[in-house]
């Protein structure tokens, strides 16, 4: 029986993707990815020297109603590839078990398979800003920007260390917080690793999807 493994490429830099990771996609017979309008991912592994025709790419259309239908056929799709004894893998951005639209296709798979770890773009801004995350006994929470002052407010709120996903979402109701609440430390930057990255000193200024922000409070 073939292998069907799940990949996770890092934030951006292909010099992170692990070596385990780049042997499996070296391994792999055919490659799926997410295809989106920046081709992160397809830019990562073409830097890798992956050959362009193992590539799959799988679009996920952001708030479509017909995203749900398209991830039961790009299951179907490799779980065809999996009984044809074909080596496949999914390739994704960040850490595939965390936001990651592998977490789309995962309930229309009905079989085995490896996950291999890569590095979150959390782990790419603390390295790239010399963020300390959480020490000692410190919680630490990771949250999607939602637009829900309530919401956002109450977990900022709670925890000395917090990390927002997509933070233009809701970028508005995070600003009003800090300056409601006189935060002072809290660090703003997107496109993690890649030639695109960029740290914002002002949360107003965001403007790409895949910015995060991280707070830190001292309670």
């Amino acid at each position: 029986m073939s292998k069907f493994t799940v990949v996770g490429l890092g934030p951006g830099d292909p010099e992170l993707v692990t070596m385990k990771g780049y042997r499996a996609l070296n391994n792999a017979q055919i490659i799926f990815y997410p295809k989106t309008s920046l081709n992160s991912a397809e830019n990562i592994l073409l830097s890798l020297g992956i050959d362009r025709e193992k590539l799959r790419p799988m679009e996920f259309p952001i708030g479509s109603e017909k995203l749900q239908d398209l991830c039961a056929g790009y299951g179907k799709m490799i779980m065809e590839t999996y009984y044809r004894n074909v080596e496949s893998v999914y390739a994704v951005e960040g850490e595939p078990m965390l936001y990651s639209t592998f977490l789309d296709i995962n309930p229309f798979l009905d079989i085995e398979y490896t996950i291999i770890p890569g590095i979150s773009s959390m782990n790419g801004i603390s390295a790239a800003m010399k963020i300390i995350l959480a020490t000692k006994d410190e919680p630490l929470q990771i949250i999607p920007a939602i637009k829900d002052y309530r919401y956002m407010e109450s977990r900022i709120m709670s925890m000395q260390n917090t990390v927002i996903f997509k933070a233009i979402r809701a970028k508005d109701i995070i600003k009003d917080i800090i300056i409601k609440h006189e935060i002072k430390d809290y660090f703003i930057m997107s496109y993690v690793s890649t030639d695109q990255e960029r740290i914002y000193n002002n949360i107003e200024d965001i403007r790409d999807y895949m910015t995060i922000v991280v707070i830190k409070r001292y309670i």
